[in-house]
């Protein structure tokens, strides 16, 4: 119990050291743009910093949860997320084409970062409840597809296809964890790949956006211009990287450089060597929580740990791979280092739910 405790702690300073480390990043790599566009140059720093420490707070107060109360109230939790969700769809405050977000008090709300939460703890009760039926299509998975197609379909009226795909690869990993059969995953990829498809059809913007990912020299003032600017960052850093505060590519030439590009910025001005460095100690985090998980204490414990990990790990793999090229373009922040106030809260309730469901399962009421 001493060990786990240990790596606990090990685990709460390494995401406090990367949300710092980030804090300072953000104020590097904003710190024009937010002087030409606010007159401070702190301001995206300031407001990060506000919203760690509503973080922290959380945090704090999420480890006093009974995660059994949580298990119990999913669907109420679940619910409430999808009328937030509709609200703003309907009500929303729409930035750069899309309607995703509240405006309260002087601040940007992402509704949708709360899905990571109360859809989550649904996985997690609903695989425990149907474990002897998952492998069964209209008992076990038919269900829990119908409340993703809706989890989709509230995305798509944002539009965010983006996070669309995102719940359906997490929801994939998540009950392959549980043993569903292959089959019906591959049935699954093949429907949302097909469903992807038409939807990017459809849309000359998604379409542009496919293209400028498979050549964006294609359209280099266009489409492509976000990638290109991303690569030049990576080159330009090279090995040891121009250092630490000598970066170009914040000068208004790389956008949205402190939020779904700033490891783009950590690679031109630490280099190779820093960007690996960083991206091997995820590795060893992730390492870490794969090794807590592994001993969970029954089902839906099990489910709340792993589906922490997976939002983790999907989110580190998709931001990095939009940033070098490897993926295209989807706006997702990299975890407790881009800006955003919303992904922040969010993954440090994250981390203490995993931290909760880490914790020795009480005994049961009645031993016979």
């Amino acid at each position: 119990m001493s060990e786990l405790k240990t790596e606990r702690r090990f685990l709460f300073i390494s995401f406090v050291a990367i949300t710092l480390f980030g804090l300072l990043m953000i104020y590097e790599s904003s710190s024009m743009y937010a002087f030409k566009t606010t007159g401070d140059p702190s301001y995206f720093f300031k407001k990060q910093l506000f919203f760690f420490a509503v973080g922290l707070v959380c945090f704090f107060l999420t480890l006093l949860v009974d995660i059994d109360f949580l298990q119990r109230r999913n669907k109420e939790l679940l619910l409430a997320t999808f009328i937030v969700l509709l609200l703003v769809v309907l009500v929303g405050r729409t930035v750069g084409g899309a309607r995703r977000w509240f405006y309260l008090g002087g601040f940007y709300m992402q509704p949708s970062e709360f899905l990571k939460i109360t859809f989550l703890l649904y996985c997690a009760d609903y695989c425990q409840r149907k474990r002897n039926v998952i492998k069964n299509v209209s008992q076990g998975l038919l269900p829990l597809a119908v409340i993703l197609g809706a989890i989709c379909l509230l995305m798509l009226l944002q539009p965010d296809l983006g996070g669309a795909i995102f719940w359906m690869l997490w929801s994939i990993l998540f009950l392959f964890l549980f043993r569903a059969r292959l089959r019906h995953l591959g049935s699954i990829v093949l429907a949302g790949a097909a469903a992807s498809f038409f939807l990017i059809l459809f849309y000359p913007y998604r379409v542009r956006r496919i293209l400028s990912y498979l050549n964006p020299f294609a359209d280099p003032q266009g489409a492509g211009f976000q990638l290109i600017q991303s690569q030049i960052a990576y080159g330009s850093g090279g090995i040891w990287g121009v250092g630490f505060g000598e970066g170009r590519q914040k000068l208004f030439f790389l956008p949205a450089a402190h939020t779904d590009f700033i490891f783009s910025i950590i690679a031109e001005e630490l280099g190779l060597l820093g960007a690996l460095s960083l991206l091997f100690f995820f590795v060893l985090l992730f390492h870490k929580m794969f090794a807590i998980a592994k001993g969970a204490a029954d089902d839906f414990r099990s489910g709340v740990l792993w589906g922490v990990v997976f939002v983790f790990f999907l989110e580190v793999v998709i931001n990095i791979g939009v940033s070098c090229g490897i993926l295209p373009t989807k706006g997702l922040p990299l975890p407790f280092m881009s800006y955003g106030g919303s992904s922040l809260v969010v993954h440090y309730i994250l981390l203490a739910l995993f931290f909760n469901a880490s914790r020795e399962a009480p005994p049961p009421a009645n031993p016979k």
